[in-house]
Order: C-alpha cells, then sequence, then structure tokens
C-alpha cells in the first residue's frame, strides 16, 4: 500500500481534535545493559537518510487530510536525540510547523543524555521552539551507572542541568531508575537527594524492567548480575513517594512526580487516551480509532518510506470493549483514577459487571480504594499494577 492512502485510511475522525506528534530519533552512542528500545549506532550517513525519510513521513501525513492539526505537543523520544545535530532537530520541528498547526503554547521535548549536549546545541534548541528537557541521570552512583554501560558519570549529570540552566531552560526532567545492579539502600537514598538537590521541576522514578531481549537479562537469569532484593525495591518506592511528596512533588502517575503546574502534557495524553501521531522507526499512533506502528528496522523504515510506500509494520482497529479496557488501566496508573460511573455511561450500563467481582478482591486486599464513584490504586497497588491490570486486559 502506498504511504498517502494508508494515512488517509489512518486519519479518522480527529481532523479537529488537539492531539500530539511523537519522533522517535533511534540514535545512541552505544546500547545500555537494560534497554530494550529501537536504538542503533550513530553514523553520519544513517542519519542524513533517515531524517529525509521521517521529513518525507511528515509532509505525507499532512497532505493525506483535509485540513491541518492542530498540535499542543511534540515529544522527541529515542535512543538519544540530543546526539544528533541540533540543526536535524530544529528541521523537524520547522516542517512540524509547516505542516500542522502547532499551538503557541505548545510543549515540546526532547529526551537527552548527560556528555550530549553543549551552549551551541541548547541555543539552537531554545531558537527551535523546544521548551522542556528529559534528562537521563538513572543514577548519581559512579558504579551504579557503570553496572548498567551508561557512558556518563554524576558530574556530568550536575553540568547538564548548568549547562540547561545558563542556556535558558527551566522545565527540566530527571528520570532516576530503581533496582539497578548493586543499588543500595543507602545509594538510592543518596542519588534521590542529590535528584532533589538540583530543584528540577518533574523527576520520573523508573523501577528496573528487563525485556527478554536486553543483554541484562540473560546476566542475571545465569546469576553473573545479582539485582536487590524485590522487598527491598517496594520498600524504596513506597519511601521515595513520601519523600518526594514532602519536597513539593505530586505524585501524579505511578512513576512520575510534579511540582505544580509541570504534569508532562504529552504523557499524559498516553494515558487519557488521546491522539498520538508517531513518526519514524518504531514509532506508535495512536488516532482514537486505530493503534498502529512504524517499522522497527532503520533500514526498512527508511526504505518505504522514501519508495513512497506506508511503513506501517502493524494497525489494530481498537473495538469498543477494548477501549473499555484501555480506559481502565492506563486510567488506574493516574492517581487521579478512573470514575467508574462516568465509564458506564460511555460505553453502556453493565459494562463493567465482568469486573466487579475481581475489583472487589482487589479493594479487600487494599490495593485500591474507593472515594464515590473514583476507584483508584494505593500506593500498595502500584507496586503490584501490572498483576492489577491483568484483569482488565
Amino acid at each position: 500500500m502506498k504511504i498517502a492512502d494508508d494515512i488517509a485510511n489512518r486519519r479518522g475522525g480527529y481532523n479537529k481534535v488537539t492531539h500530539g506528534i511523537y519522533i522517535h530519533i533511534p540514535f545512541c552512542r552505544t546500547k545500555c545493559s537494560y534497554c530494550h528500545f529501537v536504538s542503533v549506532p550513530i553514523t553520519g550517513a544513517a542519519e542524513e537518510r533517515y531524517l529525509k525519510a521521517v521529513l518525507r513521513e511528515l509532509d505525507v501525513w499532512s497532505d493525506a487530510g483535509p485540513e491541518q492539526q492542530a498540535v499542543d505537543s511534540i515529544y522527541f523520544g529515542g535512543g538519544t536525540p540530543s546526539l544528533i545535530p541540533a540543526g536535524h532537530i530544529s528541521e523537524l520541528l520547522a516542517r512540524c510547523r509547516l505542516r500542522s498547526q502547532v499551538n503557541a503554547d505548545c510543549e515540546i521535548s526532547l529526551e537527552s543524555n548527560p556528555g550530549t549536549l553543549s551552549p551551541g546545541k541548547i541555543d539552537t534548541y531554545r531558537s527551535a521552539g523546544i521548551n522542556r528537557v528529559s534528562l537521563g541521570a538513572q543514577s548519581f552512583n559512579k558504579e551504579e551507572l557503570k553496572s548498567i554501560g551508561r557512558m556518563h558519570d554524576p558530574e556530568m549529570v550536575f553540568d547538564a542541568i548548568r549547562v540547561l540552566r545558563n542556556g535558558g531552560f527551566t522545565n527540566i526532567n530527571l528520570d532516576l531508575m530503581l533496582g539497578l545492579p548493586g543499588q543500595s539502600a543507602e545509594s538510592w537514598r543518596r542519588s534521590l537527594q542529590s535528584a532533589v538537590c538540583q530543584a528540577v521541576p518533574h523527576l520520573s522514578v523508573y523501577m528496573l524492567d528487563l525485556d527478554d531481549e536486553c543483554p541484562m537479562k540473560a546476566l542475571v537469569d545465569a546469576g553473573s548480575v545479582r539485582l536487590p532484593e524485590e522487598d527491598l525495591i517496594s520498600d524504596l518506592y513506597l519511601e521515595t513517594i513520601e519523600f518526594l511528596i514532602s519536597q513539593g512533588y505530586d505524585q501524579y502517575e505511578i512513576s512520575n512526580f510534579a511540582r505544580p503546574g509541570n504534569v508532562c502534557r504529552h504523557n499524559m495524553k498516553y494515558w487519557n487516551r488521546q491522539p498520538v501521531y508517531g513518526f519514524g522507526a518504531a514509532s506508535h499512533s495512536f488516532d482514537g480509532d486505530s493503534r498502529y506502528c512504524n517499522y522497527p528496522r532503520l533500514e526498512r523504515y527508511i526504505e518505504s518510506v522514501l519508495a513512497g510506500d506506508s511503513p506501517v509494520s502493524w494497525k489494530e482497529k481498537v473495538s469498543a470493549g477494548q477501549s473499555l479496557s484501555e480506559s481502565l488501566f492506563l486510567g488506574l496508573r493516574l492517581r487521579q483514577g478512573v470514575d467508574w460511573k462516568g465509564l458506564e455511561a460511555e460505553y453502556n450500563q453493565g459494562c463493567l459487571l465482568p469486573f466487579e467481582s475481581g475489583m472487589k478482591d482487589l479493594a479487600e486486599r487494599g490495593l485500591i480504594e474507593w472515594n464515590g464513584s473514583i476507584v483508584r490504586l494505593t500506593e500498595s497497588g502500584m507496586l503490584l499494577s501490572n498483576e492489577i491490570f491483568q484483569l482488565f486486559i
């Protein structure tokens, strides 16, 4: 199928809905041992061909629609977007503005790693309209960083934050990882304290989750790498929630904490099931009607787009039942929870009956709590969220 025909079929009825754009930049210096995202070593030739393909995909997507799309969030993820020339990011943003109706207050985020930022790059980002940077700190312990293959040390995190602030950036997120090899209660508390001392307005705290394909999984299974005990990780997660709240952060999602006014708008689109269109290799999209994903292999993606063919590797129309399930398990990721009666009104009376016995059991176990018709996970429930979400799948 030609790319223009395929995109026209995907546009659904969402032409007038404010939506998000995600652009995947798959290039990295090295592959971290825990990483399961699509990434490849960076080379100049591949960068240029990839840029050309993503620009082409943006053009065809826009041409296939009857009118420009209103955009209030753009997110550059990876990979390491800050590794490629900053001019490429500017060119992609310029094309987004040319091909879409980008709102004046659009949140435009860029993922980055310590050691990949410079004053010159940051000036280019600011001029292009980037207004939020997510920095992959992961830990402030040198040995923990080394154990997962990170190329930076703690001082490089401090340097990156300093350079960002000197360049005018205030909306900064730090990623931290709980459950790394060799991590202790003391080292985690020091990392958390170091992050809070930077006074960034947003923190993401992820528990290490090893995919079967990532190199560290085999090492852990073989016993050559040891991870902290699950009970310790659970205790530290609960302690982290309490500590960050005491420091002025609100926990608005299982892994995300923000000071007032700094919730990540783009990520909220995923949890609220709002349209997000993805561009680039392995990018995922939701148009309100269907979910689809581009080819993950870089060369196949590039060749398909430049040949005028669709880069979509799979597509699935979301049924009413799937939509309800997604509303439940995505909504329960949020601290605000979900409105049980509201869902019944939106879908149909009795649609939630199949889940009621399971929900009763979860409430008795102290994993969910009710406030009128609002149901949400307790802190203990957040620790077992994957188990709970199986109820809705």
